[in-house]
């Protein structure tokens, strides 16, 4: 049986949680560069956090075995973590204490964070329904089930689930951060900017200078970006988290990655990992930094064995893009089929996935006509910078060039220094003619490689060659 805690003690662990900054929910686009992959994430962490105290790091211990053994949640392997509470739950039966079923939930959040599997997603989604019959802190629970949605993408419910929250308790710490990451992902720039300015008067921690220095590179300034996640990542070493460490870390090497720095962006993923070893996102970073570097041999090992423990589909497209690349057509057409069977599925449980599979069906020139209809839907319940970046490399692959530029204007309107932007109005803007402006694209896209799909990587170099600058090396 378990061991019931109080609400009294539960407020005094909020209350220390929040003494320890302890916020994050944007792991789950983070972990993708917030474009087009998808990675988990969560925002609430302590049952009974009801003011919000406990809005996670990416990887926050929630582990607590209520006879003393404390919060380890942090220390304990994702797998372990998960494997106790489900014992737990089942040896409970049809009786489950609501705590065993938040920390269940918990543990399938931090498990599906550092793997990108849906499915953990899914089963939190199950533990938390039942939580909520029989739980006496609703609002515990229901910053769990916005977290849950906002990682499956169910924009429109996260906002609900954060506003009533809001209402409730402005102070709310998990869903002030829930809420501006919606507005964030959704295009609402000057409305996340405010959540984000609140959310620090309350409390400064990694999480939120992580989330500033997420908007400060969609806005254009990389080098804040830079300077405000590497104090994230120092002081995330200070309290001790290995995930939320690995997270940080991650986190900096995707900036370093952004802005053309291999060294620095090869040598945060290693720390990320030596922080976490199971850490996906940061073995499918370095991955992308070794094939950079022209170490493909070591990227093909790192996409393996990434595919092999979670086939997302851009990891998987990266890895038959390599194969081409080596001249081994036979096994890049295998792999890409497996991407085919990874859409059929993903799209028949959601739309998770349709930003990497739009891109992808874009650079292979693979049902055009469907990618710019998966792009326009998108639009309309996201529309941010990298929505319109989509729809631009769409429409610009099945030949409407001023709809692309439009749609590329668009993605360039906040000044967001991604060089997969840049490639796509780059291209655009040179089969328009417009070279001043393809050459600077162009450019950035080429001085930022390493963040191109490979088989686009050699394109944008004989594109900007054939501009009369750079070469096509």
């Amino acid at each position: 049986m378990t061991t019931p805690l109080s609400l009294p003690s539960l407020a005094r662990r909020s209350h220390a949680w929040q003494r320890r900054g302890l916020l994050f929910a944007l792991s789950v686009i983070l972990v993708t560069g917030g474009t087009y992959v998808l990675g988990a994430s969560r925002s609430a962490r302590q049952p009974g956090s009801a003011t919000g105290a406990g809005l996670a790091a990416p990887s926050v211990p929630s582990l607590d075995l209520s006879g003393g053994a404390g919060g380890a949640g942090g220390l304990v392997p994702p797998n372990e973590r998960v494997a106790f509470w489900e014992q737990r739950v089942a040896a409970a039966g049809t009786t489950p204490s609501y705590l065993d079923l938040i920390y269940l939930a918990d543990a399938y959040l931090d498990r599906s964070r550092a793997s990108g599997d849906l499915g953990d997603l899914t089963r939190a989604q199950t533990a938390l329904g039942r939580a909520a019959t029989v739980t006496p802190d609703p609002k515990g629970v229901e910053i769990r089930q916005a977290l849950v949605a906002f990682s499956l993408h169910d924009w429109p419910l996260a906002e609900r689930l954060a506003d009533e929250l809001l209402a409730s308790d402005p102070t709310n710490l998990a869903a002030l951060g829930l809420s501006g990451d919606v507005y964030l992902e959704t295009g609402r720039i000057e409305a996340a900017r405010d959540r984000y300015t609140t959310l620090e008067g309350l409390i400064s921690s990694p999480a939120v200078w992580s989330r500033i220095g997420r908007l400060a590179f969609l806005t254009g300034d990389p080098a804040a970006a830079i300077r405000l996640v590497s104090r994230a990542s120092a002081a995330a070493v200070e309290e001790g988290a290995a995930d939320a460490v690995a997270f940080y870390r991650f986190q900096l090497a995707e900036l370093y990655r952004q802005t053309g720095q291999l060294d620095s962006a090869a040598a945060a993923y290693e720390a990320a990992l030596e922080a976490l070893p199971s850490y996906l996102p940061a073995s499918v970073g370095l991955a992308r930094i070794r094939e950079a570097q022209g170490r493909r041999d070591e990227a093909i090992g790192l996409l393996e064995g990434a595919v092999a423990r979670l086939p997302q589909p851009e990891t998987v497209a990266m890895l038959g893009d390599l194969y081409a690349l080596s001249g081994d057509q036979r096994r890049a057409d295998q792999t890409y089929a497996l991407v085919d069977r990874i859409a059929e599925v993903a799209r028949a449980t959601g739309s998770v996935y349709d930003r990497q599979l739009t891109i992808f069906d874009a650079d292979h020139d693979r049902e055009l006509a469907a990618a710019v209809a998966r792009a326009r839907d998108e639009l309309r319940v996201r529309p941010d910078v990298y929505g319109y970046d989509a729809l631009a490399w769409t429409l610009f692959k099945s030949g409407d060039l001023e709809a692309a530029a439009t749609a590329a204007g668009r993605a360039l309107a906040l000044g967001t220094p991604d060089p997969r932007i840049a490639y796509h109005a780059g291209m655009i803007a040179a089969a328009q003619g417009r070279l001043e402006a393809a050459r600077v694209l162009l450019t950035a896209a080429v001085d930022g490689a390493a963040m191109l799909p490979p088989l686009q990587v050699p394109v944008a170099r004989a594109a900007l060659a054939g501009l009369g600058l750079g070469d096509a090396s």
